[in-house]
């Protein structure tokens, strides 16, 4: 019987650590990436005088119509129309753009250094991260304190974040400290502020707004939490899944929101309770979108002033999106409600900031921000209040002193633009320079580094595919366990990110459709919380995680039988970068079933195929499956 497996089929996690960290762990262990960014692509350090005249001016809270802004030593020094500018100094004729403060994402996951020096060339100058790897915060942060992150987006970090055990943000694989009762609260913020934390990040998220239910912090412990944060001067702010958690949090004393709730309720009351207690939201609009099964990015990609900066990964990214099913009906009333709940925020003059939550799927650091910025005045935001969202107001409430204001004395983080994108809110991408710090990030040697990169793939998308007959990889008949082509199989397991899942694989009888063996695949998935896998990995270029030219077939077929539970197909490409380029959960029975993966309904680009995973995910337990008559079509 042939199963075939639809896009629709459920992936049900929110920041799909499967979809961010399980990729790390292939690339980074198997796959010696090419990267595109260093120290000398960000610009020359030049911090010489820079004066733009004739120039419009966001500085944060409202438009200057006509004047002249002089730069010096990193630094805005005067700001005005009778300036006098000191002889020797660059001048630029402002006509015609508009000068705003460096963007801020005030919602974003910091995987590597590299993703701050791409969201710098997006005009975005500051990042607050929400979670991310605290070796990786303090290695960015000395940098900062040295003078050698110029090239980088400005980063602001909750570090670590405070969850339950087996709850959300320890999926991620990272081993992070957690919580079980409020006598644990203080110290653990001690700890968080002594590893360098700028706030204190909390979940409180049981899983039930995207099914997939997760343990999650009491109010109790929470409560605790905020007060010793406060104590100790530190903002916190709330991963809060749903309308009620957002309320309890808020009764609690939360400085902030990190999201709007995902759920579709509305409560006529919620603005008024979020402006009584002085807090601000981040919706996160963008990431919404996705998981509500809404995205519409097509307008980054096609944009001609931010396309020739994306990546093919970032591409891919936007392309993708977070594959909860969700039916038309319940998609549109999550729309309808988002509009209300920020139309309503607006009302009691709620803060509200501008947050990707990038990289999660349909998100690119930067490119993203713009999106975001669309959407706040999709939602009601007026263009002028979305720039605030995204310069002014978080300066203020994240404390970013010298930054979010085109001000004399203030940082020479700056964004220039074509056009007026307090009138039009897409003016923000016909970008025409970016300061960071006074010194102009070299975007003509980044677009130059994206098109050498995409004249590489397709180079790749011109080599011949393999050729095999019938289009068989492995029957596994036969005394070893062999492929057609290709490197060949190998048990892949989460013990290269530290976990404890075990698998084995060997030949034995009784194979599909009548044939005589199989590869049975066995093993155990251990442990809690982080991603857990355990299977085999088919490599099909000359060595392992090397491209692979699959695009003349249509998809792959396997035939499987097994315990009972959920089973992964994950493929990685090398276009994807960091992000698989297709993952999918499916089910398995104890009776042999065929199953199909359209790389077409997949939405994946088969040219340079370098690893397709096949075994158990996630559930904890032993497991067995018998693979065979493994193909493509």
């Amino acid at each position: 019987m042939k199963f075939k497996v639809k896009q629709k089929t459920r992936i049900i996690y929110y920041h799909f650590a499967l979809f961010l960290l399980v990729s790390i762990f292939f690339f980074s262990s198997l796959f010696a990436l090419e990267t595109f960014f260093s120290d000398k692509f960000a610009g020359k350090e030049n911090l010489s005088i820079l004066a733009i005249k004739n120039i419009r001016v966001f500085d944060g809270e409202q438009i200057i119509p006509e004047t002249t802004v002089l730069i010096e030593s990193g630094q805005i020094k005067a700001l005005g129309r009778e300036i006098k500018i000191p002889g020797g100094a660059e001048i630029i004729d402002g006509r015609g753009k508009t000068l705003l403060p460096g963007l801020i994402d005030s919602h974003v996951h910091v995987v590597t250094s590299q993703a701050l020096e791409q969201a710098l060339i997006f005009g975005v100058t500051t990042v607050i991260d929400m979670f991310m790897d605290v070796g990786l915060m303090r290695d960015i942060k000395q940098k900062q304190r040295t003078g050698q992150a110029r090239n980088m987006a400005y980063l602001v970090s909750a570090g670590t974040l405070a969850t339950a055990p087996g709850g959300h943000g320890t999926e991620y694989g990272l081993k992070i400290p957690t919580l079980t009762k409020p006598e644990e609260a203080a110290t653990f913020v001690e700890a968080r502020i002594a590893e360098g934390s700028d706030f204190i990040k909390v979940i409180y998220d049981s899983g039930e707004a995207y099914f997939r239910p997760w343990p999650t912090l009491d109010l109790a412990t929470i409560e605790v939490l905020i007060k010793e944060a406060h104590r100790r001067g530190k903002q916190v702010v709330i991963h809060a899944a749903t309308l009620k958690n957002c309320i309890d949090v808020l009764n609690l004393g939360a400085d902030g929101l990190a999201h709007i709730y995902f759920d579709d309720s509305f409560d006529p009351n919620f603005g008024r309770l979020v402006a009584q207690k002085k807090a601000f939201i981040i919706p996160t609009l963008t990431v919404l979108e996705s998981l509500s099964g809404t995205k519409n990015t097509s307008s980054i990609i096609d944009d001609p002033a931010l396309s020739p900066f994306l990546r093919p990964a970032d591409i891919r990214s936007l392309k993708s999106q977070i594959p909860v099913e969700i039916p038309a009906p319940k998609r549109e009333k999550l729309s309808e409600t988002r509009q209300r709940v920020i139309q309503q925020l607006q009302a009691y003059k709620v803060p509200i900031l501008a947050g990707t939550d990038v990289p999660n799927p349909g998100t690119a650091m930067g490119a993203s921000l713009h999106h975001e910025l669309e959407l706040l005045v999709w939602a009601g935001l007026t263009p002028l209040e979305a720039l605030k969202a995204a310069t002014s107001l978080p300066a203020e409430k994240f404390g970013l002193k010298g930054r979010g204001w085109v001000k004399p004395g203030y940082i020479a983080d700056l964004i220039l633009v074509e056009g007026n994108p307090d009138e039009d809110i897409k003016a923000t991408r016909r970008i025409v320079a970016v300061w960071k710090e006074g010194i102009k990030a070299d975007r003509d040697k980044y677009r130059q580094l994206v098109a050498l990169e995409q004249e590489k793939l397709e180079e790749l998308k011109k080599v011949p595919a393999p050729q095999i007959a019938s289009g068989l990889v492995s029957d596994f008949e036969g005394e070893k366990i062999i492929s057609t082509f290709g490197a060949g199989w190998a048990v892949s397991t989460d013990r290269i990110m530290g976990g404890k899942s075990r698998a084995q694989m060997e030949l034995v009888g009784e194979g599909a459709e009548g044939s005589y063996q199989s590869l049975r695949v066995s093993g155990e998935i251990v442990g809690e919380g982080a991603i857990k896998w355990a299977g085999v990995m088919f490599y099909p270029g000359s060595t392992i995680m090397a491209p692979a030219n699959l695009s003349s077939f249509k998809g792959i077929y396997f035939w499987l039988k097994g315990e009972k539970r959920q089973y992964a197909i994950i493929i990685f490409a090398r276009h994807a970068g960091f992000m698989p380029a297709s993952s999918w959960i499916f089910m398995a029975s104890s009776d042999w079933k065929e199953y199909y993966f359209s790389f077409e309904e997949l939405g994946l680009e088969a040219y340079d195929i370098m690893g397709i995973f096949i075994g158990a995910y996630q559930e904890s337990g032993p497991f067995w499956y018998h693979l065979d008559n493994v193909r493509l079509k």
